[in-house]
């Protein structure tokens, strides 16, 4: 009799839940914290189509079976109606694992049915996972998702299902190795609704935020992508850092004749003006720092030698220069020029030319003061006073002291490369102020920790070497540019490129180590001088045991080596970026001839390039008497720069 009872009960509930907005409404109140109206419940379930159905009559039904009540407040589930709720969960839930209609947008831009299959395959392919464990895996995927209400799932959302997945078993290692490279939707919304940024810049900023994901996510070992995280080395160019070599140094008058079967560049200025343009071009995607045209006085000596040329053709030489130079979207100048002084036409041109052109960006002038003492009063004074007075450095021609834009020397001695053009592989920075917080002032452990990065900044020099190789030795157009300028066979250019190592942080590492700053006391002093020396060093035994070309070199333009990366770190100073390129503090109070001297003890070990800037700070009235200093002391480059 109870059997027949309950039988009865049961076809009764069942009816009274058959119909799938009953349903509906017992889950809406489910999820309700709080009662829910008439009005709100009828338009949560309905919308905006509530003559559909005869809404009351179905509360009515389920309040008749106790499954729901009417309170003053409004509807809310009975105890019996939560029990038959969850029931009615679990069967649906049987009946998506044995049918699930889950629908997956993929990132090809369309949808697909949820296959378990192509789980198990994703983590097999991408995440190097076995057989086994990946099926395991993607049968717990099915399971979770069986039990959810998810019809919909976007490809990003179902790998960071996964990945949460793995998390909870422990497998970090396969998670890793399934990290998806992008950049967050609201970072993707501040570029794009940035009006200083045009559509090429924000592309440009999408894909360069990639590249360096996948760098430090993929390409070097953890151990080694942590350092650059946490502060502890610098690389330059992340984005194109195992791509291409930093810069390149090619003679002006080797580009001149490069491929030259054609025309008679003596004969016609403008060709020859579009034929270096067109060669500088076929370069850039080769380097990314800078291109040095050593030499330049080789083409404007074609100038001075035709008698036919016009101020057009200056015009011409100077307008694809700034353009080449105007080709990248960042404040620096990716293009420098080794020239004299004697060709006062181009300069007076280049003076005209910024006057009525709002170019912000003219190439690096490395101007040797060897052979143009007699124009000091004339030439630098004038040029120091222009538009171009950022843009100059002043350099020691006959001692070979040729600088690019990151300092490094590119005419080393010879018996480290028996070429002319050189190949900048790369330029790596260590930390010496997080060294010196580290070291806790005590000097042995300050020294072995020194020796412990630059033995990392090896291995990353490694690693570059092979992402290089594995990049470029494939290319014709890479082959074809290391035989004609470098006369390197395709097996053996990266080992004979030269590799800088440079630091930072050294003023503020000295003060927290020895207490006092390196211009102050001698004890400051000897103590910068070792590490220094020890790093050279270090490198010089390197190079004799491997026959390699590593440097010693100085930082260069510390504003926007650091202001960027900074950022995320605890270095920053208030008033702007926490390191300085100088050796010597632009606070010192030492006179010039001091800060020769001690600029020439440092300069004596960074073998691979240094430059002494003067922070001018006199009446420029006495500017000559300044540049003669500096050109009498014999240092090797300097720059002016004024306050």
């Amino acid at each position: 009799m109870d059997s027949d009872k309950n039988r009865n009960i049961l076809e009764k509930q069942l009816k009274a839940i058959g119909k799938k907005v009953r349903v509906d409404i017992l889950k809406k109140l489910s999820n309700s914290q709080v009662p829910l109206t008439y009005s709100v419940l009828q338009k949560e379930i309905l919308g905006n189509n509530s003559n559909s159905t005869n809404f009351s009559f179905h509360l009515k039904t389920l309040k008749k079976n106790d499954l729901i009540e009417n309170l003053e407040e409004g509807y809310t589930l009975t105890v019996l109606g939560r029990q038959i709720l969850k029931n009615i969960l679990s069967i649906e839930q049987i009946l998506n694992v044995q049918n699930k209609s889950i629908m997956i947008r993929t990132s090809k831009y369309s949808k697909e049915p949820f296959d378990l299959r192509k789980i198990e395959e994703y983590l097999i392919k991408e995440g190097n996972m076995e057989k086994y464990q990946a099926r395991q895996i993607a049968q717990e995927v099915e399971e979770r998702l069986s039990k959810t209400s998810i019809e919909y799932l976007t490809a990003p959302l179902m790998r960071e299902y996964i990945n949460g997945i793995l998390l909870e078993n422990g497998l970090e290692k396969f998670r890793h190795n399934l990290t998806r490279l992008g950049t967050p939707p609201f970072e993707v919304k501040q570029y794009f609704t940035n009006s200083n940024l045009n559509p090429e810049a924000f592309i440009k900023i999408l894909g360069t935020e990639i590249s360096e994901q996948y760098l430090l996510l993929n390409l070097l070992p953890n151990k080694l992508a942590d350092l650059y995280l946490s502060g502890d080395i610098y690389l330059l160019h992340l984005n194109y850092w195992s791509l291409r070599p930093l810069s390149l140094y090619i003679s002006t008058s080797d580009l001149l004749e490069y491929n030259n079967k054609i025309i008679d560049l003596n004969s016609n200025l403008m060709k020859l003006i579009l034929h270096l343009s067109n060669k500088m071009r076929e370069i850039k995607p080769y380097f990314s720092e800078d291109l040095l045209l050593g030499d330049f006085n080789s083409l404007l000596d074609i100038f001075n030698e035709n008698h036919k040329v016009s101020k057009e053709s200056y015009l011409m030489l100077i307008s694809e220069l700034f353009k080449f130079n105007s080709t990248y979207l960042d404040d620096r100048s990716h293009l420098s020029l080794d020239l004299s002084f004697k060709y006062k036409e181009f300069f007076h041109e280049i003076l005209r030319f910024l006057e009525k052109n709002e170019y912000h960006k003219f190439p690096n002038l490395m101007i040797s003061y060897s052979d143009t003492k007699d124009d000091l009063e004339t030439g630098f004074i004038s040029l120091l006073n222009s538009k171009l007075q950022n843009s100059i450095r002043f350099y020691d021609k006959f001692e070979s002291r040729l600088l690019n834009s990151t300092l490094n020397y590119v005419n080393v001695p010879s018996d480290y490369v028996s070429t002319t053009n050189k190949i900048i592989l790369d330029k790596i920075l260590i930390n010496l102020h997080t060294i010196a917080l580290q070291s806790h002032q005590n000097d042995d452990l300050f020294f072995d920790l020194v020796q412990e990065r630059i033995n990392e900044i090896f291995q990353i020099y490694l690693v570059k070497k092979k992402l290089i190789e594995r990049k470029l030795n494939g290319s014709k157009s890479w082959n074809q540019l290391i035989t004609s300028f470098f006369n390197h066979k395709e097996k053996n250019w990266i080992d004979t490129s030269l590799k800088s190592i440079s630091f930072f942080g050294l003023n503020k590492a000295i003060k927290v180590h020895c207490g006092i700053e390196i211009d102050r006391i001698e004890k400051s002093e000897k103590f910068a001088l070792d590490v220094l020396t020890l790093i050279k060093d270090i490198i010089y035994e390197k190079n004799s045991e491997e026959n390699e070309s590593y440097f010693i070199n100085q930082p260069h333009e510390g504003k926007y080596l650091y202001e960027t990366w900074i950022k995320t770190h605890s270095f920053q100073d208030k008033n702007g970026p926490a390191y300085s390129m100088d050796l010597i503090r632009k606070e010192s109070k030492l006179d010039i001839k001091k800060q020769l001297e001690l600029f020439k003890k440092f300069e004596s070990i960074l073998d691979g390039g240094s430059l002494y800037n003067y922070y001018y700070k006199s009446n420029k009235d006495r500017l000559t008497e300044t540049i003669e200093k500096l050109i009498s002391s014999k240092v090797p480059a300097f720059s002016i720069c004024f306050d």
